[in-house]
Formats: C-alpha cells, structure tokens, sequence
C-alpha cells in the first residue's frame, strides 16, 4: 500500500496507519509506503510504534516523480483518506492520488472535499467517511479478497482519469465555460 503527501493533519495519515494495524491483523505480510515530508513525521513515527507497525511502515521522505512513479508500480493499492483540517481546509482533487489512478492503482479514500469528483466508489476505489479508520480497514479486507475485483478497479481508475482529468479533456471543459459565459 502506498499514500503520498504532505505530511499534514488534513491528509488522514493517522487514519491510514489506525486502518492498516486493523488490515494487518488479516493479511500480517501487508507492507505501507508513506512517501512525503511535513511536521507530523515524529508524531506518526511514534504512532506507527504504539500501533506495533514500525518495521510494516516504510517512511520514505520526500521523494523524486521517478521514484514516485516506481512507487506506484510496486503497490496494489494507493490510500488518501482525507479529512477537513481544524481551520476548515479540504482537498481538492489530490494530485498524488490522480498519478496514482493513472497508474492503474484502486485509491481507498474517504468523501471529502474534490475527491469524489475523481472516486467513484465501489468502481474506481472505495469511499469511507472521514476519520473512519475501522470502515477504511474494512473496505481493504474485503477487496483483498477478490483480487479480480481489485485489478478491475484500477483499471477503471486509470480510464477514469484519462477520460475525465486529461489536459485536452479539461481545455475543452473551460473553453465551453467561457462560451458560455460570453453569450456563445
């Protein structure tokens, strides 16, 4: 599994670990790649011991688009359970999480701010609600189960992206905004 990001409140990566000590229990084998920098290092470090997860966890820093994009390729799965900050902030349409769907990885992400407009849940990835840690593990274990299943979605994940965020597809829908909005 992977998540990719800013180290930050607003990106759920306390969800993500609280999820994966649950998913673990089922599959002990599981491994976790969180590549990003930020001031929550030392806290989710710590967390990772108290979950007993030190040695699944691999706390990979800031990292290159290369590597990145080598990351995606030797995961099944990319996480970005998501959460509105204490000041209010939302997402929008996490970056990391569109590369990772373009790649062909399934995203286990919850309802919040942009990323349903990317998600469609139960066909590309799994939605849960924020800060649901328990529903996120859940929805891991059952889709592990049907491996088919998974392959499925990330391959709906990467067409899913290449119809609906590609550069020319996004032109087209602001030039239609703009003819629009001039009477055209």
């Amino acid at each position: 599994m992977l998540q990719a990001g800013r180290l930050i409140g607003k990106k759920g990566l306390k969800t993500t670990l609280r999820a994966f000590a649950k998913f673990r229990k089922e599959f002990p084998a599981a491994r976790l790649t969180i590549a990003g920098e930020g001031p929550q290092l030392a806290e989710l470090q710590s967390l990772a011991r108290e979950l007993h997860l030190a040695k699944a966890i691999d706390f990979a820093g800031f990292v290159s688009q290369e590597k990145l994009r080598e990351l995606f390729y030797n995961a099944h799965i990319f996480l970005h359970p998501s959460e509105t900050g204490r000041d209010g902030n939302q997402e929008g349409v996490p970056n990391s999480m569109l590369e990772a769907m373009a790649s062909g990885l399934p995203v286990f992400a919850t309802r919040h701010g942009g990323i349903p407009e990317a998600v469609e849940n139960n066909v590309s990835g799994i939605l849960v609600n924020e800060r649901d840690h328990g529903a996120l593990a859940d929805g891991l274990i059952e889709i592990l189960k049907s491996p088919d299943r998974l392959r499925t979605m990330g391959c709906l994940a990467s067409e899913s992206v290449a119809r609906n965020f590609s550069q020319t597809e996004q032109a087209r829908r602001l030039e239609e905004i703009y003819l629009r909005e001039i009477g055209c």
